[in-house]
């Protein structure tokens, strides 16, 4: 009686973990969905106007409610060319965050999962609950762990993809400002994890 409640126990612990850790690369792809589609296609095609037409066209191209619509918007509201750079970081920093929401929890589910794994692991060893009962509860744990690490990393892989195509457009966008303000410390930032 008491390794089925072990048993039960495990695979409650690892599917609730699983559960907590596949919300990460649901919010990333909320947090997509908050630009109007493929970034990178949009960048390509926008690098083949006119330097003066590019911000008009993202406007133009763009859902009024998509980020890259605000993008356009904001930074072509402002006349300084350092001012243009400061509203695209301000929008850079804001995609950011929704990128980075929750990004630990499947870290820390995999921990959890393991560990309580081997918990009720030893539970069911000083209750003599039998090795069978033993290994299902640490098979329970590890596929809990298992996959959490999996949630993890799709939604590392999808931040990190959406993190290259949103610097793709902001360099589009943005590239000529940084010759127009001529201090370095005024370019516009990169996200943090997006690296050429």
């Amino acid at each position: 009686m008491l390794a089925l409640l072990f048993i039960a126990l495990s695979i409650a612990a690892s599917g609730a973990c699983a559960a907590v850790s596949w919300k990460h690369p649901a919010q990333v792809a909320r947090a997509t969905r908050a630009t109007a589609g493929d970034l990178m296609a949009l960048a390509r095609s926008l690098r083949a106007l006119p330097v003066e037409a590019r911000l008009a066209e993202l406007a133009r191209r763009s859902p009024p409610e998509s980020w890259e619509h605000r993008l356009a918007h904001e930074v072509a509201s402002v006349a300084d060319p350092r001012a243009k750079i400061a509203v695209a970081n301000d929008l850079l920093v804001e995609i950011e965050q929704r990128l980075d929401v929750g990004a630990g929890w499947p870290r820390a589910a995999a921990r959890l999962s393991a560990l309580s794994a081997l918990l009720l692991a030893t539970l069911s060893f000083l209750a003599q609950a039998g090795p069978s009962a033993i290994v299902l509860v640490l098979g329970a744990g590890a596929a809990g762990a298992i996959a959490s690490a999996a949630a993890g990393r799709a939604g590392r892989a999808a931040a990190s993809r959406k993190r290259e195509a949103v610097d793709a457009l902001i360099d589009v966008v943005m590239g000529p400002l940084d010759v127009a303000a001529r201090a370095p410390s005024a370019a516009p930032r990169r996200s943090r994890r997006a690296r050429p």
